[in-house]
């Protein structure tokens, strides 16, 4: 069926959807998977940069060791401290290639987490960041404020994530909130706080991964399926 869902409702019998062309459906059972959307840091360094690490999005600008690690594998790295948290995450990035960690105005980490990122090999960067070089949207390096260019073959950041729609809230679904953005609660079968509401992919997880994402699809899918079968 085509069309974008506007509103949903729960009624005394299953639930009212509104397409946005004003056709209404009916349903028994809403499964949730419209995704999030990534929006570029919002502080430190990833304020000023957002446009050229928008535009290397996915390519030279990454999020992820374990979904992009192997792309960069060997390469100098970069990871931007856009909050406190992601001080302490660089230390993951060391099994992938030589690696710094570029402050830009994020408080410094605190004793005990700088000597663990000294001794696992992180260099800690405070100088910033002035410009992403490169064609876009492949990364080559970095210039700092003071002149300075550093090689690198890839760039992490922490995104902020945002729901596509607003459905969950309009329903009445728990939402938790993570170091990055929402998503929302659900059990084991994907069910949602909401009777009869599920939830699936990167909306459902703290954890944003393709693998995970298409793994929770089949898990709400079922629950759903089981919901009505069994009346639970």
């Amino acid at each position: 069926i085509g069309g974008e869902v506007a509103t949903a409702a729960a009624t005394s019998d299953g639930f009212l959807v509104q397409l946005a062309d004003g056709r209404e459906m009916t349903a028994a059972r809403l499964i949730l998977a419209h995704g999030l959307t990534d929006a570029m840091p919002g502080a430190g360094a990833g304020r000023k940069l957002a446009p050229a690490l928008a535009e290397r999005w996915g390519h030279g600008v990454l999020h992820c060791p374990y979904c992009h690690g192997y792309e960069t594998a060997g390469g100098p790295l970069g990871v931007l401290a856009t909050c406190p948290d992601i001080a302490a995450h660089a230390l993951l990035f060391t099994d992938w290639g030589p690696t710094t960690l570029l402050l830009d105005g994020i408080p410094a980490p605190d004793a005990e987490t700088a000597a663990r990122l000294t001794a696992a090999g992180v260099t800690i960067e405070t100088v910033p960041v002035a410009e992403l070089l490169g064609p876009a949207p492949r990364l080559s390096g970095i210039r700092l404020a003071d002149g300075r260019e550093l090689p690198m073959t890839g760039l992490f950041v922490a995104p902020e994530t945002r729901f596509t729609a607003p459905l969950a809230q309009a329903l009445g679904c728990r939402i938790e909130t993570g170091p990055t953005g929402p998503w929302i609660a659900t059990d084991d079968w994907g069910l949602t706080s909401v009777p009869g509401v599920y939830a699936a992919g990167d909306i459902a997880f703290p954890m944003h991964n393709a693998s995970l994402a298409l793994a929770s699809g089949v898990r709400a899918g079922v629950g759903a399926h089981r919901s009505l079968v069994f009346g639970a």
